[in-house]
């Protein structure tokens, strides 16, 4: 299993935690929906799952599940299914730390066919995933799923946090308030998942054939689509472009979500009443896009880091740190080149060469 397998189960964690979140802060009446939905959801998730109590009894799972072991009466402790040790261990490691993470046989047998069990704990639930390894599991894909985890407490915390307060809560202005910060929360949720899916799309080579690509219209849609969050925040966007076609090869869905990434990195980091430039230059062999924003911009030293998967140069920017390095996998999968600069007098410019087709 490699690591847009562990980002597959991350992002099955992050929609299973949310229903459980909701599912635990709507009124009775709404229970039996909620509760039809999140049956619904387990029934359509893509790899085996199941959910405990905090005692560690089984008390729901899907379809997948039920074909890898065999059909599990409810309330039954899941060691007793899983005779594994390292099962053990690794729940008892979640319900103390909150995530865990093991490799672990099925059954003892001559096949030796090993899985890999992902956990997490959730509002006294534990809900866990489990899919077939491959030999091409590394350390470093474990530590980017936990860092992942790790990233997803902070909104569902938020969430649940404010979805209580929203419950109680008689003022009309602070219930919209809190409505509009739920759903800036959910947004960040949304915003990992659609990341995760891009890199696992590119990893398992789902991407639609190369083509050839109108990078001025394509900016110019992007820029379009990106001004009315950009006007919400007083910030400004200027486009520098050419009116004539240039084309460039290479996947429109990926190029796109390039540089909605981009902006949607600027914007993030841009104050009020500031501009963000985004300007193309025609080259001989090459077209250079350019994305400035007048914000802090990074120190030279933090600039190579930046490309590490949740890593941000500053804590005062919402988000969960994927943005540019999603960006440099798309600009290499497209055989560009990214790289920084600072923005005189102030901000940052990102730099994007890509092949004239």
């Amino acid at each position: 299993m490699g690591g847009a397998d562990l980002a597959l189960l991350v992002v099955v964690l992050c929609a299973l935690a949310s229903v459980v979140v909701l599912f635990q802060t709507v009124s009775t009446q709404d229970r039996r929906s909620e509760e039809y939905m999140a049956r619904d959801l387990l029934e359509n998730l893509p790899v085996p799952v199941f959910v405990l109590d905090d005692d560690f009894r089984i008390i729901r799972y899907n379809g997948l599940f039920e074909s890898l072991v065999g059909k599990a009466p409810l309330e039954r402790f899941l060691y007793e299914v899983f005779r594994d040790h390292k099962v053990i261990d690794a729940l008892q490691t979640c319900k103390k730390e909150g995530t865990a993470s093991t490799p672990f046989y099925l059954t003892p047998s001559a096949e030796k066919r090993s899985y890999y069990m992902i956990l997490k704990r959730t509002n006294g639930e534990i809900i866990g995933t489990i899919e077939e390894c491959s030999h091409g599991s590394t350390k470093e894909d474990v530590e980017l799923y936990q860092k992942m985890l790790h990233e997803l407490k902070t909104p569902l915390s938020s969430v649940r946090l404010m979805l209580e307060l929203l419950e109680e809560e008689e003022d009309p202005v602070q219930r919209k308030d809190l409505t509009t910060r739920i759903i800036d929360e959910m947004d960040r949720l949304n915003q990992l998942t659609s990341d995760l899916a891009l890199l696992i799309k590119m990893d398992r080579g789902l991407v639609e054939r190369m083509d050839k690509v109108n990078i001025v219209n394509l900016l110019s849609e992007v820029i379009w689509q990106m001004s009315v969050l950009a006007d919400n925040k007083r910030v400004s966007i200027e486009a520098e472009i050419p009116s004539h076609s240039i084309f460039v090869e290479g996947s429109k869905s990926l190029l796109k979500s390039l540089f909605l990434n981009l902006l949607d990195n600027a914007l993030k980091y841009s104050p009020e009443r500031t501009k963000i430039t985004v300007t193309l230059q025609e080259q001989e062999e090459n077209v250079l896009i350019t994305v400035a924003d007048e914000g802090e911009g990074i120190p030279e030293e933090q600039r190579e880091k930046v490309f590490q998967d949740f890593y941000r140069a500053t804590s005062k920017a919402d988000g969960l740190g994927l943005g540019l390095g999603i960006a440099l996998e798309v600009v290499k999968f497209h055989d560009g080149r990214l790289w920084l600069e600072p923005n005189e007098p102030h901000g940052l410019k990102v730099n994007v060469a890509l092949r004239k087709a």
